[in-house]
């Protein structure tokens, strides 16, 4: 977890602590090992449902491979343009 939480249209990553599965059931079920730990800053305006983008996600972090990093990437992407991608991994 991240000591500062990201901001508005903000996802941060960094590294996994350790071995940490992926966090999708099927990759988890197969062993499939995560590479970021995502979280998600407030992704919209809260109470406007359709400008709030994943409200369930907002502060919270999930370990993720690359194929799942890159599919959620892309998905908020289109749905937040000036979506801010933090890399802190390295």
């Amino acid at each position: 977890m991240n000591a500062r939480l990201p901001g508005h249209d903000e996802i941060t990553l960094t590294a996994p602590q350790g071995r940490c599965l992926c966090n999708d059931r099927q990759h988890r079920t197969l062993g499939t090992l995560a590479e970021v730990i995502v979280t998600f800053g407030q992704l919209g305006v809260p109470g406007t449902p359709r400008d709030a983008f994943w409200p369930e996600c907002w502060g919270r972090s999930y370990p993720m491979c690359s194929t799942c990093w890159e599919t959620t990437r892309q998905i908020a992407a289109k749905a937040r343009p000036h979506l801010v991608i933090k890399d802190l991994t390295q």
